[in-house]
């Protein structure tokens, strides 16, 4: 089981970035479907959305960075 490194208050902005990041690929996929912005702006939303639920970031996870709480 991985360990949480991000607070609540972090995961919820993660979530929030996370959802809205998605919604507006996916408005410019339905717009432009081959909108490669688009695309990567679902990838990386869908990254957040995962980051926000679980509370752990892989990334600082790799830099070793802890949270101050």
């Amino acid at each position: 089981m991985l360990n949480e490194n991000i607070s609540e208050r972090n995961a919820f902005i993660r979530l929030i970035c996370g959802v809205s990041m998605t919604s507006c690929g996916i408005g410019r996929i339905a717009r432009n479907p081959s909108c490669m912005i688009g695309h990567g702006m679902i990838v990386l939303g869908a990254m957040k959305i995962a980051e926000g639920t679980f509370l752990y970031c892989p990334l600082k996870a790799m830099l070793g960075a802890e949270e101050e709480v």
